[in-house]
């Protein structure tokens, strides 16, 4: 018995012999013609067979029946018949189609039941006063203020959910999550009906429980009278008092905290920017918050990506260099972050202010913040802590010395440093030196391996008004090569202020090279705290 009925479609009798050809079986149910064959034989392209007799026709199977309805299976094409031996006999077309229309109106159903049930639960409230920015805490009323306005647009009375917006409302989804709920928690808003089923938490009995998802429900104001008036409300009442000038007396003492929470979440949401440009997955903890809490407090954000974009190239070279775990080198980056901090305070590092990352445009709360409270020009480069130039009370007065005495400051500081002899002032002040103004040999004592000593060469600018350059310590180098008979094996650059932050990179690439000479760095910072050990010498040049 033939596997396949064939039933040619009315108006393509002309193809019914291709048809019925097409479709002929042997006994071992193989496929008598080949495609081939039969585009041979009917003058047609090999690629137009399969086409021309699956709109002429269709064929029934004899073996294949639908386990629903009982139906003959129906083919259009050979590969639909060799795909369906791959899988057992199941249902037809027509059935699958007939239950999938049942379930869409099953989902409907309960979809419109659990509507129902959301309306008679979250009825809208009236009867409450509509809150005024001044009498809340300074997160809380910018919180609020950010959430009913999205791309500089004002919410027409229901709130977007979070993970709709088109502006991020934080620069996190974890601040967003925080500030939400801290709004919420302050029943300053109720959700709104229209809020999806899915952002709220059902219980299995399908009733609707106390619970939902903070960042995708929707929200309206708290109050009474017209949705879109109490959004109009409140809003006028915060711009009343967002300006700086204007701000309640508690927002005053509130704003450090407020900001510093703030910049770190721009921090964290760089760090995993620039981590994952780097191919690394990274996802931020307690010690990341921590080591960026303590670094804006010294550094702006616009530093403090400085700092991040340089620990995401390292961490980068690590994977590729020490084949770690990419989790690893992930994690190494807010450790290099702390040390690199650190060593630029101590050192005294002019850390340039970098710009925002066009791909992490501010957040709504952010441009409230900066833009029309504090009315900042240059966001990144700001802070309301006063930050440190150096570490307190070890300040110098610089300015009250000039180049000369400079220099005789640094030979008299050597000179009276145990481990230092031969200790020269070699030229005037100003004169072509050749990169050294005072030199020494500096004696290492080992008690296994005997005693060493390094011949060091120490340049002196006392410079305020500018920081040491890359290009400074590059000449610097190729001066003190002048000096060969017989070499120096450390250049000391000892300056009254800074190193530039591609002055110290420079500097580090230096030394890891393992060129000759090394390199130390004495700014500011390291000579106020080397002098503070020696009073009689501040004293004596009268720096404090």
């Amino acid at each position: 018995m033939p596997e396949f009925e064939v039933v040619v479609s009315e108006g393509y009798e002309h193809v019914a012999e291709l048809c019925s050809m097409y479709w002929a079986t042997n006994e071992d149910g193989s496929f008598t013609h080949t495609v081939k064959a039969l585009a041979d034989l009917f003058g047609e392209p090999s690629h137009k067979i399969s086409k021309v007799v699956g709109e002429a026709c269709f064929a029934c199977s004899a073996s294949r029946r639908c386990a629903e309805c009982d139906k003959r299976y129906i083919y259009r094409s050979r590969n639909d018949w060799t795909s369906g031996l791959r899988y057992p006999p199941g249902r037809c077309r027509t059935c699958i189609n007939a239950e999938q229309r049942r379930q869409k109106e099953q989902r409907e159903q309960a979809e419109a039941a659990r509507r129902a049930t959301i309306i008679d639960r979250l009825p809208i409230v009236v009867d409450q006063p509509i809150p005024r920015a001044e009498h809340l805490d300074m997160p809380v009323a910018f919180a609020l203020a950010a959430l009913l306005e999205d791309a500089e647009e004002i919410s027409p009375g229901t709130t977007v959910p979070v993970v709709n917006r088109t502006d991020s409302l934080s620069p996190t989804s974890d601040y967003d999550f925080k500030l939400v709920s801290l709004v919420a928690d302050s029943e300053l808003l109720r959700l709104h009906p229209s809020s999806s089923p899915e952002s709220l938490v059902w219980n299995d009995d399908n009733t609707l429980s106390d619970s939902y998802y903070p960042v995708l429900v929707s929200y309206y104001v708290r109050g009474s009278g017209a949705l879109g008036d109490r959004v109009r409300e409140y809003l006028e009442s915060f711009a009343q008092v967002v300006p700086r000038e204007n701000w309640p007396d508690r927002w005053v003492g509130q704003f450090s905290e407020f900001w510093l929470d703030l910049a770190v979440e721009e921090c964290k949401a760089r760090l995993v920017h620039m981590l994952a440009r780097h191919g690394l997955d990274f996802t931020p903890g307690q010690k990341t918050d921590d080591v960026f809490r303590r670094a804006l407090k010294w550094y702006s954000v616009g530093q403090m990506y400085y700092f991040i974009w340089r620990a995401a190239r390292d961490s980068a070279a690590y994977l590729a260099r020490e084949k770690v775990p990419a989790k690893q080198a992930a994690n190494s980056a807010v450790t290099r972050i702390s040390a690199d901090v650190d060593r630029a305070y101590a050192q005294g590092w002019q850390v340039s202010v970098y710009h925002r990352d066009a791909q992490l445009p501010p957040s709504t709360l952010s441009h409230i913040l900066t833009t029309r409270a504090l009315k900042l020009d240059d966001p990144m480069a700001y802070s309301p802590i006063d930050l440190p130039l150096r570490r307190p009370g070890l300040e110098l007065a610089w300015k009250k010395i000039d180049s000369s005495a400079f220099e005789r400051l640094l030979f008299q500081l050597v000179a009276e440093t145990e481990g230092y002899e031969n200790v020269d002032w070699l030229m005037h002040t100003n004169a072509p030196d050749h990169g050294r103004d005072v030199s020494a040999v500096r004696l290492r004592k080992d008690p296994l391996s005997g005693h060493s000593s390094q011949r060091v060469a120490i340049q002196c600018k006392h410079w305020l008004s500018r920081a040491v350059r890359d290009v400074d310590v590059s000449s610097a180098i190729v001066s003190l090569s002048h000096w060969q008979d017989p070499p120096f094996d450390v250049l000391v650059i000892a300056t009254s202020g800074r190193f530039t932050s591609d002055a110290v990179a420079w500097i580090e690439r230096h030394n890891a090279r393992g060129d000759r000479p090394s390199i130390e760095v004495w700014n500011d910072a390291r000579l106020e705290f080397l002098l503070s050990e020696r009073p009689y010498l501040i004293r004596s040049y009268e720096l404090r």
